[in-house]
């Protein structure tokens, strides 16, 4: 094995390590991981108890002594999973973005992440969603595979679980970033779903196997979402929702940030309104998306426009004729120069153009409108 070989699997030991005894959001281990990186840091931990200035490293120490015996190794056999570390083919380089990355990652199921990450696009919101809101977030989550763009969610209950569904329903790939282990279910109503993640999408988390979600693991998961896509859509979420901390990660990445505007007297779209006062961009649909976050000039959204009606194709002399015209009662052409303010040779050029349209019939005392 040559000196590169071994300090990649010493690198990749040293993060899982470190992933079971301290937490990426922890400030100060991040400022000691900057100074001495992964590896060296917990060789001092294992070795001295401090790093070579004095700085004290007893809570890892601490931790270390239940979690230095454990073979990840076997652990990934036994659970059908695979750990990613910075300098990994797969592992996503839009993670260094962050500015507290994590350690590692803990994935199972097919879909690559580095793929992902290139055009992966979150769809989050509130947990106690509205029918309104599962309905958007699942015609968002099919659409969006449809059009070739990964969807990436937390597996929460409410918009998160919607938006997986549709993604599943029309076999497209999905990803759920989990707070607590890939092996740790949760929240249990979604265990199935979850199989059906790992099976045929990934299910990824920076917590090791057997790690209990917490609410400041669920906080920090949210900046994962935003950096493994490549914009966010906020489809419903209430002022403090925990939702817009996705959506202020993604803010902080420079990421497309975008949100489903709702009733405006419902708290359940609250944060999305305000969110859009901030700048997000309001979008109704994939196509929207899409535009946004898709090949600047080529992935267009249509624009959206009421029904046609027959006059949208008349020239402005045939408009004016046209509209003084009634279905019921007949007008002469001297009434209709008088309305239009037309000249006689105009009015009977806008009839005559009205009638071959089949828009207007002539009688015996005037013309009117032809009813269609």
């Amino acid at each position: 094995m040559s000196p590169r070989t071994a300090g990649v699997r010493d690198e990749r030991g040293a993060r899982t390590l470190l992933s079971r005894i301290a937490e990426p959001y922890d400030d100060r281990i991040q400022q000691l991981v900057a100074e001495h990186g992964v590896a060296d840091l917990v060789g001092y931990a294992e070795r001295d108890g401090r790093t070579p200035e004095g700085v004290s490293l007893e809570r890892l120490s601490s931790r270390l002594i239940r979690s230095r015996h454990i073979d990840d190794e076997q652990v990934c056999r036994a659970l059908g999973l695979r750990v990613l570390v910075p300098g990994d083919e797969e592992w996503p380089e839009q993670l260094h973005e962050l500015a507290a990355p994590p350690w590692c990652l803990w994935a199972r199921g097919p879909l690559r992440l580095d793929e992902v990450a290139e055009r992966g696009v979150a769809v989050v919101g509130a947990r106690a969603s509205s029918a309104y809101g599962d309905e958007v977030a699942a015609r968002l989550g099919a659409d969006l595979v449809e059009r070739g763009f990964p969807v990436v969610s937390g597996a929460a209950y409410g918009i998160d679980a919607a938006a997986h569904r549709g993604a599943l329903v029309v076999d497209g790939d999905t990803v759920a970033v989990l707070a607590g282990g890939v092996d740790v279910p949760y929240p249990r109503a979604n265990t199935e779903l979850l199989a059906r993640i790992g099976r045929d999408g990934a299910v990824v988390s920076e917590t090791p196997p057997g790690g209990a979600p917490a609410r400041m693991r669920f906080l920090a998961r949210n900046r994962l979402i935003a950096a493994l896509s490549v914009g966010t859509v906020v489809v419903e979420a209430g002022l403090r929702s925990g939702a817009r901390t996705t959506a202020r990660a993604a803010r902080d990445l420079g990421r497309h940030l975008m949100a489903v505007p709702g009733p405006v007297t419902s708290v359940m779209s609250a944060g999305c309104h305000e969110e859009i006062r901030m700048g997000a961009s309001l979008v109704t649909d994939a196509a929207e998306v899409v535009e946004l976050v898709g090949r600047m000039g080529i992935d267009l959204a249509p624009v959206k426009r009421g029904a046609s009606r027959d006059e949208d194709d008349l020239d402005p002399e045939s408009k004016r004729v046209w509209q003084w015209l009634r279905p019921r009662r007949s007008a002469s052409v001297d009434e209709l120069m008088v309305r239009s303010g037309l000249g006689l040779g105009e009015v009977l050029s806008a009839l005559s153009d009205l009638e071959e349209r089949h828009m207007a019939e002539q009688l015996l005392d005037g013309w009117k409108r032809t009813q269609r």
